[in-house]
C-alpha cells in the first residue's frame, strides 16, 4: 500500500514538471525573449502624403497636423505663407498613435524645411520627443514644438516633420509635409512659378499633374456604424473623385521634365477661375517619378469677384 502511494506521489510530481515544460515551450520565453503574446508595436503617425496617395487618395500639402506659431504668443496660430524672416516661431505637429495597446515613450520627432517647391533640399531646424499614449487615451493626439528662426532671406518654405521610431508598426506614414502659396486672382488669372528638383541618384522623368482636392468637412462619427458607411466616409478621399473643378483651366508649364540627379528646374502654373468667382480654391499640384510621390505643393487662389 506504501508502495504504491509513492508511486502515485512520484507520478504526480512528474506531471506538473511535464506541464511546467509545455507551459514554458508553449508561451514561457527563454531568459531575455519577448513572447510573441507580449510583443506589441506603437505605430506613431503623422499626415502623410506619400504613404495616403500610396494607398489612392488625394492629398493636400496644406498639412492638417502641422502650424506655426509666433515664439512671443505661444498657443496662437499664425499665417504660415506670410512668415517673416529672421523670427522667431514656433512649429507645433499633431501626433497620433494607431495602436491600441502600444504608446511610444520619448517618441522622437525631427522638423526641418526646404524652399518652396518640389524636392528641394533639407535643412534641419530641430529635434524634441513626446510621450505618446496609446490610441483613444488622455494625451493622443500628442504635440511637438520646435522652435525655429526663420531665415534672413524673405521665402516660402515647405516645413516637414520626421517621426524617429526603429520598432514602428508602420514606418510608412512617420513624414509629413506643409507647403503651401496665396495668391490673389488678378482678372481672372493667378500665376505662380516653383522649383522642381530631382532628389533622386538617377536621371528622372518628371510627370505633374493637378488636382483640387481640398480636406471635406468633418462628420460625426455617431455612435456605432456599419463597415459600407465607414467604406463611403474614405471613399470621398479617393483621388478620382477631385479632378480640377468645372470651369477652372490650370496650366502647367512644362507638364514633363527630365532632370539629372540634383538637378532643379522651375515650373510655372497660370490658374484661371470661373467668371466672377469668390472664395478660396485650391488646386494641388503632385510631382510623380514613374508610380513615387517625388513631392508636391498647394496652391490657393482667392477671388473677390
Amino acid at each position: 500500500m506504501f508502495l504504491a502511494l509513492g508511486w502515485l506521489v512520484w507520478l504526480l510530481r512528474e506531471l506538473k514538471r511535464l506541464c511546467r515544460l509545455a507551459n514554458r515551450d508553449r508561451g514561457r520565453p527563454a531568459d531575455g525573449v519577448v513572447p510573441p503574446w507580449a510583443y506589441r508595436q506603437p505605430d506613431p503617425l503623422i499626415y502623410s502624403q506619400q504613404y495616403l496617395q500610396a494607398q489612392g487618395f488625394a492629398v493636400t500639402w496644406d498639412n492638417p497636423d502641422i502650424h506655426v506659431e509666433l515664439a512671443s504668443a505661444p498657443g496662437v496660430s499664425v499665417d504660415a505663407h506670410a512668415l517673416r524672416p529672421d523670427t522667431e516661431y514656433l512649429v507645433v505637429a499633431r501626433i497620433w498613435n494607431g495602436s491600441t495597446t502600444a504608446p511610444a515613450p520619448g517618441l522622437p520627432v525631427r522638423v526641418g524645411y526646404l524652399e518652396f517647391g518640389v524636392g528641394t533640399t533639407w535643412h534641419e531646424v530641430g529635434k524634441t520627443k513626446v510621450e505618446l499614449p496609446v490610441k483613444g487615451a488622455v494625451g493622443c493626439p500628442a504635440l511637438a514644438t520646435v522652435a525655429w528662426r526663420t531665415p534672413a532671406t524673405p521665402g516660402h518654405y515647405c516645413l516637414q516633420v520626421e517621426l524617429l521610431w526603429d520598432d514602428d508598426a508602420n514606418p510608412d506614414n512617420n513624414t509629413g509635409q506643409s507647403n503651401t502659396d496665396v495668391k490673389p486672382l488678378n482678372s481672372p488669372h493667378a500665376a505662380f512659378t516653383f522649383p522642381v528638383r530631382n532628389d533622386r541618384a538617377d536621371r528622372a522623368l518628371v510627370t505633374l499633374r493637378c488636382d483640387g482636392y481640398a480636406i471635406p468637412p468633418l462628420e460625426s462619427c455617431g455612435t456605432s456604424e456599419g463597415e459600407d458607411k465607414r467604406w463611403a466616409r474614405l471613399s470621398k478621399h479617393r483621388a478620382e473623385r477631385w479632378p480640377v473643378p468645372g470651369g477652372w483651366r490650370v496650366a502647367v508649364n512644362p507638364e514633363q521634365l527630365v532632370l539629372a540627379p540634383g538637378e532643379q528646374a522651375d515650373v510655372s502654373v497660370d490658374i484661371t477661375a470661373p467668371e466672377g468667382f469668390t472664395g478660396r480654391q485650391a488646386i494641388n499640384v503632385n510631382a510623380d517619378i514613374g508610380g513615387d510621390l517625388l513631392g508636391g505643393v498647394t496652391l490657393y487662389v482667392d477671388g473677390t469677384g
